[in-house]
């Protein structure tokens, strides 16, 4: 995106800052705290932090079991479940091998939320889906090797769940200053059971984008073709360049 925007050339998708920030997780749930974003729990720290009581801290604080992530990775790639001490061990030196910064957050028992967001200054959200994982969780196996997984769209939560977290997606987005597209997943408890309702996972700011791929397959459930996606993101990606174009012109 710096590269492009170097050239001063129209481009589809969120920008240098948005980008940057949504890639770290750690950073991205600072931005989203302060934003008054609802998430789970987590711990984030560097490896220059580890420590022999590390561990122990973190299961005091967060309880077991605990999803261990590398902060700037993708795909689950380098993610662990951990329900034991020896576990949260083993999976903070994996994702160390992936990054030096870590976040550890705290399980989740709900449902798995997608929402595809599309705009610029006034983005829209389309009709929210539920991943159903095939594995433990949402792993890589999962996405790309078993294809057990399966989305059901519109997700099964009620028309006014459904309404809350399209606006909760729509201001995650605004509050990372995206642009274009992205896809905005949570959890959700169900606030019937106890449940704390929608929590945000992560912001996904490049979602895929085959025709099979959640982010298109929302927006064509609302009656937005695939071609016509990719209209209104070049729609927007003109858009953007014409106002930027025009702010650093006076």
């Amino acid at each position: 995106q710096g590269l492009i925007e170097l050239a001063d050339l129209p481009y589809v998708g969120a920008g240098v800052l948005a980008s940057a920030v949504a890639m770290d997780k750690a950073m991205a749930k600072q931005v989203l705290a302060a934003a008054g974003v609802p998430q789970a729990a987590y711990r984030a720290f560097g490896e220059h932090e580890l420590t022999p009581s590390l561990a122990e801290g973190i299961a005091d604080e967060l309880g077991l079991p605990v999803f261990v992530k590398p902060a700037n990775m993708g795909s689950s790639v380098g993610v662990s479940k951990a329900s034991t001490l020896d576990e949260l061990r083993t999976a903070i030196d994996l994702a160390l091998t992936y990054d030096e910064m870590i976040v550890v957050e705290e399980a989740i028992v709900g449902k798995e939320i997608e929402v595809a967001v599309l705009g610029n200054l006034s983005p829209a959200a389309a009709t929210p889906g539920e991943i159903v994982p095939g594995d433990d969780f949402y792993s890589y196996d999962d996405k790309y090797v078993s294809d057990k997984s399966f989305a059901v769209i519109p997700a099964p939560i009620g028309d006014a769940a459904l309404e809350e977290v399209k606006q909760l997606a729509i201001d995650t987005f605004r509050a990372l200053r995206c642009e274009g597209l992205s896809r905005v997943d949570f959890f959700w408890e169900d606030p019937a059971t106890g449940g704390r309702g929608f929590l945000c996972n992560e912001v996904n700011t490049m979602p895929g984008f085959t025709p099979i791929s959640m982010f298109p397959k929302m927006w064509i459930a609302d009656g937005v073709s695939y071609p016509e996606i990719i209209d209104r993101l070049v729609g927007h990606a003109l858009e953007r360049h014409t106002r930027r174009r025009r702010n650093t012109d006076r």
